[in-house]
């Protein structure tokens, strides 16, 4: 059997190797870091049915545990789920630290409504021509 992570496609660039797609959403986020009091404001620049890329002014550690707590455009509730931050790394242009955070516990409904933003938004997206965030 062939390994899916081993196979190139024929422009030779690596297939889409995450699980759900992900789009790129500029929401405000808040976020609490487990064992540290008080919540935060951050943006979405990614998000899929498996995390969320959360921009912030702070630092913060791999592996954290964030709660965050946010809402998809035309949608009126929030959403709330617990992740670990998986990727960190700063950006000097936008002075901005981005933070790739995987799921741990999410309700399975708002895990639903999240893929199907995603896409719907890949479906607009190839109606205009344009591609979902990497």
């Amino acid at each position: 059997m062939i390994d899916p992570s081993e196979v190139t496609a024929k422009n030779g660039e690596l297939p889409y190797r995450r699980r759900y797609v992900r789009v790129g959403v500029d929401a405000p986020v808040t976020y609490e870091r487990e064992g540290v009091e008080g919540p935060k404001d951050g943006r979405s620049s990614d998000l899929g049915g498996g995390g969320i890329r959360l921009s912030t002014s702070e630092d913060l550690p791999l592996g954290s545990v964030l709660l965050l707590r946010f809402r998809l455009p035309d949608v009126d509730r929030d959403i709330v789920a617990r992740g670990r931050i998986v990727l960190s790394f700063y950006n000097a242009e936008e002075q901005r630290f981005f933070h790739g955070i995987a799921f741990t516990q999410i309700d399975p409904r708002d895990q639903d409504e999240i893929v199907r933003y995603a896409t719907a938004e890949v479906q607009r997206l190839a109606l205009e021509g344009e591609t979902a965030a990497d």
